[in-house]
């Protein structure tokens, strides 16, 4: 019975794993490392030239990019996910689909018409956080199984 029961919280939990975050979300994003994350970025990216920045010495000149147009990371101008063919952009939403420990941190993103106009003004930070399995169930499952307690 016992066995029954931690497979059935295993399996709830690993549900809420696949992790979906929002550019503009209020509070950091929660990511398991291994583990998917999805982050919705803008709904028309056709309209868009993006920019990703991972903020490290908050120098928008050294720190490190991603730059993708029309759901396509421009790999030659991509340091910030260089050599990981994991991640992508599909429908404005980046995705990572190993998540690694180096990718937590704060993300800005940047976005342009094709003339060049800056409208990223009212878009905020992201912190991502890239948590190890066993510490992010617990955190997931209090806030997936309210009803179940550790």
């Amino acid at each position: 019975m016992m066995f029954i029961s931690g497979l059935m919280l295993l399996l709830q939990t690993a549900a809420c794993l696949d992790r979906f975050c929002r550019l503009n979300q209020s509070y950091p994003c929660y990511a398991a490392l291994g583990h998917k994350l999805n982050v919705l970025i803008v709904l028309n990216t056709s309209e868009y030239d993006m920019k990703i920045q991972k903020r490290i010495n908050y120098n928008k000149e050294t720190d490190p990019v991603c730059r993708a147009k029309n759901d396509t990371i421009k790999r030659k101008e991509c340091d910030l996910y260089s050599n990981r063919p994991e991640v992508t952009v599909i429908n404005g939403t980046l995705i990572i689909n190993r998540v690694i420990r180096a990718d937590s941190g704060n993300y800005t993103v940047f976005l342009y018409h094709s003339d060049g106009t800056d409208t990223s003004a009212d878009l905020e930070d992201l912190e991502v956080n890239v948590e190890g399995t066993e510490t992010l169930i617990r955190l997931i499952t209090i806030s997936c199984s309210p009803k179940i307690s550790l």
